[in-house]
């Protein structure tokens, strides 16, 4: 009989159980300190309805997200700057190792580490020429929020409302970058209905 009895009780315990010039810079290049909530999608299945695909995204259309120095040297030109990082304000999980650097081109913003460019972000604020793309999806400056929300209704049913740095309240989707689920995921800022920053976000 205590046999079970215990079983039971055992098994309700079972299932219940990222410097510039000037630390302005890297703050204004900084994610915004409210963090989204990751989308919640298709928890049953272990998969994401709607996501944008990490692997497929090229910048300005030609290089993947992970590149080298001189293809981006190649499309951009020469970095703005490339700078250390102030540890003591950066999230170190964001970046492979403590040789890492920030290196900035125009609107984009990298991790650098020897030859190698991670995407972090692009501010297309910066440039109208400066874009993300991915097969029929172009995510640039004229991208409007009525256009992501079309494309991605689940995402944009979690829009929250945050508070950049020197940029001020924006409209955020965030967005898998897998159709697995992943804890990162993308996330896409608007102004006046307009994008105006895309990040590759990690939580921290």
């Amino acid at each position: 009989m205590e046999n079970k009895l215990l079983l039971p009780i055992l098994l309700v315990s079972i299932l219940s159980c990222n410097t510039h010039s000037t630390e302005a810079e890297q703050q204004e290049n900084a994610l915004p300190i409210e963090s989204s909530n990751p989308v919640a999608q298709a928890v049953v299945t272990g998969k994401n309805v709607e996501y944008l695909d990490w692997k497929s995204v090229r910048i300005n259309g030609k290089f993947p997200l992970t590149t080298t120095v001189q293809n981006i040297n190649g499309l951009l030109g020469k970095p703005d700057s490339v700078n250390s990082i102030n540890w003591d304000e950066t999230c170190s999980s964001d970046f492979r190792s403590e040789e890492s650097k920030l290196a900035y081109y125009s609107g984009y913003h990298f991790e650098q580490f020897g030859d190698s460019l991670d995407f972090q972000s692009v501010d297309f604020r910066k440039s109208k020429g400066l874009f993300l793309h991915s097969n029929d999806l172009k995510l640039n400056s004229s991208t409007t929020l009525e256009e992501i929300k079309t494309r991605f209704p689940n995402a944009a049913k979690d829009i929250e409302k945050m508070d950049v740095y020197e940029i001020g309240e924006v409209d955020a989707i965030a967005l898998p970058p897998s159709k697995g689920l992943s804890d990162g995921h993308w996330l896409l800022m608007f102004q006046n209905g307009k994008l105006i920053r895309t990040d590759d976000w990690f939580p921290c």
